[in-house]
């Protein structure tokens, strides 16, 4: 019996441990803080006056040999510590994140003001706005073949309604020694009329990215399908790029012009006069430049009228054949 609890014990010890990374590579902490330094070298180098990107670049490159050196850090010492963390995404994955909570909180210290990304972070995946994004919300890519794609895709249900719009969101950070910058990102919204919109934006840049998907008055969302594909542009530059994409939001929004209310009784048929549904609401009329309030798709008795203007107080009379 104390054997088998002491081999169970050994097991858990050895799934709840992660292998240590080998002395030979810069150790997670030490990582930490030279990415973090890079990050805020990098804001400093893009501040900075310059008369051509090619002289930013440069730049970069500057204040990037001085993050290594501050820390006593080759760059041959750097580039191997990459390929490893390369084929261990999940490490570098978690060091990223304590990177990312440390700018932010510099941020706030500076009195930084909340953007898009963090005013729909509190939001739940129910109301008019919503945040329905129930997938992985942080990613690491670079232009290897396997891990420089992550495919999207999300399935309506019963709360999507007729004339939602939608915006998906994140944040990037691009960690390059060198060459041209471009992720795509495509999303495919098919809808229940079979009808498809599709939005592409190439991302260039470390910061926020948003795209909208317009609103589809004829029919509800069905599904979203799509991908962030990380380009490789400059296939002969040997040098390290990865793209780490955080707080991923789909953000959705009720429209308020739209009645998504079920029809009951046939009181939702189209008014074959306006093109408009017969549920209730308010409706111009033209001729009286009025408001005549319909309830259940039957037309108020003249005296229940209401109207800020009559120019007739007797009801339109109209001669049948």
């Amino acid at each position: 019996m104390r054997n088998s609890l002491a081999i169970v014990l050994i097991v858990v010890a050895m799934i709840g441990c992660k292998p240590s990374v080998p002395s030979e590579f810069i150790q997670p902490g030490d990582l930490e803080d030279i990415l973090y330094d890079y990050h805020v070298a990098q804001a400093m180098a893009n501040e900075a006056p310059s008369n051509s990107g090619e002289e930013r670049n440069y730049q970069k490159n500057v204040y990037f040999h001085a993050v290594l050196k501050k820390y006593d850090v080759t760059e041959a010492e750097f580039d191997s510590s990459l390929v490893y963390y390369y084929s261990h995404a999940e490490r570098l994955k978690d060091i990223y994140h304590k990177v990312k909570e440390r700018l932010n909180d510099d941020a706030k210290a500076l009195g930084a003001s909340v953007g898009d990304i963090n005013k729909y972070s509190t939001y739940s995946s129910t109301g008019d706005t919503a945040n329905v994004w129930q997938n992985e919300t942080d990613l690491l890519l670079t232009p290897l073949p396997t891990s420089n794609r992550y495919d999207i895709y999300v399935k309506a249900d019963t709360s999507y309604y007729k004339g939602d719009t939608f915006m998906f969101q994140f944040m990037t950070d691009f960690v390059y020694q060198s060459g041209s910058r471009d992720a795509i990102v495509c999303l495919v919204a098919k809808y229940e009329n079979d009808s498809t919109t599709q939005t592409v934006s190439h991302v260039s840049m470390t910061g926020q990215t948003q795209l909208r998907i317009p609103q589809n008055r004829e029919g509800t969302l069905k599904e979203l399908r799509g991908f962030i594909y990380l380009n490789n542009n400059d296939r002969n530059n040997e040098g390290h790029k990865m793209l780490f994409i955080s707080q991923i939001q789909l953000i959705r929004f009720h429209s308020k012009e739209i009645n998504n209310e079920p029809a009951t009784n046939g009181t939702a048929a189209a008014d074959s006069l306006s093109g408009t549904s017969n549920a209730t609401r308010n409706h111009p009329d033209t001729i009286r430049r009025g408001t005549l309030q319909r309830d259940s798709g039957k037309v108020l008795s003249p005296d229940k009228r209401t109207a800020i203007h009559r120019v007739d107080q007797q009801p339109l009379k109209v001669k049948r054949k």
